[in-house]
């Protein structure tokens, strides 16, 4: 029962801990699907994978995170890649699954031409970028297909289709810019070419604004996420097995060990044997009672006052009888 308590209390001193950390609350996500995957056959940690858990760290808007462009140009990398990841809400909708993709560039649209600018394109190499059917490379008031190259573990090629996102939201709204993302994990086959799949060809149409934007991954805990998805529903097939072993270990060893030395400790207390009699030195009471006896006591610590003090010789007055007797 002590080992129990004592973990209950750990949980909520963690909790407490990152929720002054992150800013938001809940401060953590649980990792349902396999697009940030590294690997479909083993996890590993300083990725993330199906059933991690992710702090979430609140941010402001776009000017707080790192895109994968910025972090090719400054060496800014999380979780295995170039660039932040971030959690979003689709259209900006509370009521939906907040998704977690890594942020890809940023588009600013121009009010001016009716495109968008993409500055970030200057930061890499030339011949990692081309903007389809445009003579003369640029990155402002682009109004077509932008094809960067060598994106992310696996070098994929990310065919930004403007247009497409222009014209949608024309349909729909008011154009505006925003984040591109995308999952690491995302891609599909053009001939031997692997394109990157991102978020706004199906997921979410629209760049991701800035109030869309729940915060930032900043931390991860590997494998307990499972245990919420074997909850609420069994365990995904694109689980890896080592993470299912990992955590089954873990568990163990964190759950287990409080609860065997504490029935350990409650058989050999009946065979006069105390393997926590060394927690009793350390504990409150006793303590508190060695400070006490320590200190003297008020009686006796004024009674010593008294004896150390020299006594005052007493003052005598004159004899009137013996005066009377000598007149």
């Amino acid at each position: 029962m002590k080992g129990l308590v004592a973990i209950g209390i750990v949980i909520v001193l963690i909790f407490v801990a990152l929720f002054a950390y992150s800013g938001l609350w809940p401060p953590i996500v649980v990792v349902e699907s396999s697009s940030m995957q590294h690997s479909d056959a083993q996890s590993s940690i300083g990725t993330i994978d199906t059933g991690d858990i992710v702090i979430v760290q609140k941010v402001r808007g776009s000017q707080d995170v790192v895109t994968y462009l910025e972090g090719v140009a400054n060496g800014h990398r999380t979780y295995g890649e170039y660039g932040d990841v971030v959690t979003y809400l689709k259209y900006g909708q509370d009521d939906t699954t907040p998704i977690i993709h890594r942020a890809i560039c940023e588009v600013v649209y121009n009010e001016t031409g009716h495109g968008f600018d993409i500055p970030s394109l200057a930061l890499i190499p030339g011949e990692q970028w081309s903007v389809q059917g445009e003579p003369v490379k640029t990155y402002w008031n682009l109004r077509g297909v932008v094809e960067i190259h060598d994106i992310g573990y696996l070098h994929v090629t990310l065919r930004l289709d403007l247009s497409s996102m222009l014209s949608y939201m024309r349909e729909n709204g008011q154009p505006h810019g925003g984040l591109i993302t995308m999952g690491d994990h995302n891609v599909q086959s053009s001939g031997t070419t692997l394109l990157g799949y991102y978020d706004q060809l199906s997921i979410c149409r629209e760049p991701i604004k800035d109030e869309w934007l729940v915060g930032k991954a900043r931390g991860e805990l590997p494998w307990f996420g499972l245990v919420k998805l074997w909850a609420t529903g069994g365990l995904p097939q694109h689980v890896p097995q080592n993470s299912v072993t990992n955590l089954v270990i873990t568990m163990v060893l964190v759950i287990g060990l409080p609860i065997a030395l504490d029935v350990s400790n409650v058989v050999l207390k009946r065979r006069g044997i105390e393997i926590f009699a060394w927690t009793k030195r350390l504990s409150l009471k006793r303590l508190r009672r060695k400070s006490e006896d320590g200190k003297p006591k008020e009686a006796e610590k004024y009674g010593a006052q008294e004896d150390a003090a020299p006594k005052k010789p007493r003052k005598t007055g004159p004899d009137k009888k013996g005066k009377e007797k000598g007149r």
